[in-house]
């Protein structure tokens, strides 16, 4: 109060003041009350609190429990959490002492019951996502079904330290009526003592640092381990390991490897495949019967089964959260040709690898050559197969002349193309040119458009063909032709699906990156051309002469009106408004000597089957029938077993 009237003093003698000097025009410098005089006010009134403070009389102090011990009486539920981190003997022994260690424990406390013991083999401690029995624990205990946990250290119960502080919370917390604590023994910490937290997390951070050291370890390890040649190796599907680094084939399960990869040669799917193993209970290493795509998949691109070692394909990126990558180079890795027995034979291997992305309903096609007759060097392949390549047709087509033969070719070659002048001549006809083949392309005119990475055949191709499924495709890449003709049912190019419709867009990219670079065309540009058809008796074929093609341009060049189609540059002419001066026509000498040769086409010609040969691209690997011959076999032991 006395304070109270002193300020109210203050201030009237402040305005006293103010009115005085108003009156005789004097002025006075404001009087300015410190800042922190309140608060000093505030620290005197607390001072003289504490001191005047006295004790109520009668008042009851309740005193705080003691602290939670380990040691405390009562009846108690006591579950045990055991984890070891790999499965092997040693580790299994160590999980069963601490076992039979902690039952015996908790035998001898009377206050004590056994709840139930919740055991990790062969996980590891960073991550919960694979401990089954830690989480079934955590569960148990937010149901109450315990009162106490002990652990033989903090390791074992978490070697992750936000887990570890984490999960101690919420067993502490979940039910604050009913805490769980943890014992662990090695460091005597029983985590229901406030006073535990500090040496909690000391523990817990050397757990996982220690945890990380170990990665870091490892790391090291591998990469002497690859430098100095000691590849590590497993178990997988056909292969057990020996000590010594050695992959030893186990018969019965190589016989589900082989028909997977003869399988997929034939043109099973891999749903098919998976279908056929879960059905004849083939196991997987693990011993599972129920086999999915994925499964078939991994099977096929493992380098192991054809005998070949990649050592540290992936690399772990974040242990603690089992992040991986594939090894491009950040760590020390190596390939090793020929490291062990193989399964199946490299070339089989390579080929099921080049049915990848292509229409592969008839599986790695049996590659062929023309060895005789009007249709002589031309190369049967499959043009949606991936396993051609520019070098290869010309290797193939090649391969069945002679070098007298091969010269007089390449001279036929170069008149019928234009390359040279034809030194045959019509008697009335002399300097006359039949026009470009392009020019009589219409709506009634079998076409072959061939782009980039398709081939696209007009419904005219199908109609003048009939109802065939299947058509035979070969390619000649010195006279620049293709040719389409009637085959056998059950082998050639599909030409129709299982209902009957025509297939007229057919993905292609490896041929027809081949003949883009044989005949040097640019790759932004599409060719159509116009189809010949022949037919001799039951025969029928139909031929596409690839240096006359109508060109599908890209806007740029519709504008300019002149169209450079050619890597080279050399076949375009402004002055000719889209083709070279010769694209008008060709030389009716010359057009009359490639009739001939068209119509010379006999039924044996184009029903001649030629010869089956080596794909140089893959190697050496059993023909169509043989695979399908060895299918039976396999299937018929795998049914036996």
């Amino acid at each position: 109060m006395d304070k109270e009237k002193e300020r109210q003093s203050g201030e009237l003698e402040e305005a006293a003041e103010r009115a005085a000097a108003k009156e005789t025009g004097e002025t006075k410098a404001p009087v300015w009350r410190p800042q922190d005089a309140d608060h000093a006010d505030r620290k005197m009134h607390t001072r003289r609190r504490v001191r005047n403070a006295q004790i109520p009389e009668g008042t009851i102090f309740y005193h705080a429990k003691p602290k939670p011990s380990i040691s405390d009486k009562g009846e108690k539920a006591v579950a045990v959490y055991a984890r070891v981190s790999t499965k092997s003997d040693e580790q299994v022994s160590s999980i069963e002492n601490q076992t039979r260690y902690y039952k015996e424990k908790i035998a001898k406390n009377p206050d004590w019951t056994m709840q139930g013991i919740y055991a990790d083999e062969g996980k590891t401690g960073v991550s919960m996502k694979h401990r089954d029995a830690f989480k079934r624990m955590l569960q148990d205990a937010a149901e109450k079904k315990m009162d106490l946990i002990l652990c033989a250290s903090v390791s074992r119960f978490a070697r992750n330290m936000t887990d570890c502080m984490e999960q101690i919370d919420n067993l502490k917390s979940m039910d604050p009526s009913h805490p769980v604590g943890v014992y662990f023994e090695t460091e005597n910490i029983y985590t229901l003592d406030p006073d535990c937290n500090q040496a909690l997390s000391i523990h817990a951070m050397l757990a996982d640092w220690e945890s990380d050291n170990k990665s870091r370890r490892m790391i090291l390890s591998y990469d002497q381990r690859i430098c100095t040649g000691q590849f590590p190796v497993s178990d997988l599907l056909g292969y057990r390991h020996t000590t010594d680094g050695d992959l030893i084939i186990q018969e019965d399960e190589a016989v589900t490897v082989r028909f997977i990869f003869l399988a997929r040669m034939d043109g099973y799917s891999f749903a098919k495949i998976a279908e056929i193993l879960t059905e004849r209970k083939r196991k997987t290493l693990k011993g599972r019967t129920d086999w999915n795509e994925r499964m078939v998949s991994k099977v096929l691109r493992n380098e192991r089964r054809w005998g070949d070692l990649r050592a540290r394909k992936t690399i772990v990126i974040n242990y603690k959260k089992g992040k991986t990558m594939k090894n491009d180079g950040r760590r020390e890795g190596a390939y090793v040709p020929d490291h062990h027995e193989a399964i199946v034979s490299p070339e089989m291997a390579r080929a099921v690898h080049m049915l990848s992305g292509a229409r592969s309903a008839d599986g790695v096609p049996d590659v062929g050559v023309i060895d005789k007759g009007g249709l002589k060097g031309f190369v049967n392949i499959d043009p949606c197969f991936g396993g051609i390549d520019r070098a290869t047709i010309l290797q193939l087509s090649n391969s069945v002349y002679s070098e007298a033969e091969y010269a007089c070719l390449e001279r036929e070659a170069k008149r019928i193309n234009g390359d040279v002048y034809s030194n045959i001549f019509s008697i009335n006809l002399t300097g006359y040119h039949v026009p470009h083949s392009a020019y009589f392309i219409g709506r009634d005119t079998p076409t072959l458009t061939i782009s980039r990475r398709h081939l696209r055949f007009n419904r005219k191709c199908h109609e003048r063909f009939g109802g065939g499924r299947k058509i035979g495709f070969l390619y000649h890449p010195l006279l620049q032709a293709i040719v389409i003709r009637t085959c056998e049912e059950g082998c050639g190019l599909a030409w129709r699906n299982a209902e009957g419709s025509p297939i007229v867009d057919l993905s292609a990219k490896a041929f027809c990156g081949a003949v883009y670079e044989e005949q040097d065309w640019i790759s932004g540009y599409s060719f159509r051309f116009r189809g010949i058809m022949r037919e001799r008796g039951n025969s029928k074929a139909m031929i596409f002469f690839l240096d006359e093609p109508q060109i599908i341009a890209d806007k740029a060049a519709k504008k300019t009106g002149y169209i450079p189609y050619k890597n080279s540059g050399s076949d375009a002419d402004p002055d000719t408004a889209g083709w070279e001066k010769r694209r008008n026509g060709m030389p009716y000498a010359m057009r009359k000597h490639r009739d001939k040769i068209v119509d010379g086409l006999s039924e044996a010609d184009i029903a001649e089957p030629g010869v089956i040969v080596e794909n140089p691209l893959i190697g050496g690997i059993p023909t169509r029938n043989e695979i399908r011959g060895e299918l039976r076999r396999l299937s018929m032991l795998m049914q036996e077993v």
